[in-house]
């Protein structure tokens, strides 16, 4: 398994109810809440031993921040708990934003250690 699926599983897991994507975040109009994993910079994530993500949770139209903000602190206490496949996974500070239309938006960037 390599680190992007690995965190992908890991994210999945984590909240249910949520749509988890790769790459780039495919809206439906605001009725479901986001997941989106994306790989940062450079070489395909399986070629490199540390590689680095950023985790994008975007809510439902109309949803209350504090939803978005609940579903990222605890990926952030997972992560700090338990790696899943990964040998290690660091969250750093999440960052919140909002789309055009308005919906919440956290964005956490990912350090990760594959074996």
């Amino acid at each position: 398994m390599n680190a992007a699926d690995a965190l992908r599983t890991f994210v999945t897991d984590l909240l249910p109810g949520w749509r988890v994507q790769f790459g780039r975040w495919r809206d439906d109009g605001g009725a479901h809440n986001y997941a989106v994993i994306k790989p940062v910079g450079g070489l395909p994530a399986e070629l490199v031993r540390r590689p680095e993500f950023t985790l994008s949770l975007v809510g439902q139209a109309n949803a209350d921040a504090a939803q978005v903000t609940a579903a990222g602190e605890s990926v952030i206490e997972a992560m700090r708990a338990n790696s899943g496949a990964l040998v290690f996974m660091q969250p750093g500070e999440p960052v919140f934003l909002a789309t055009s239309d308005g919906r919440p938006l956290l964005e956490i960037a990912i350090s990760a250690i594959t074996n």
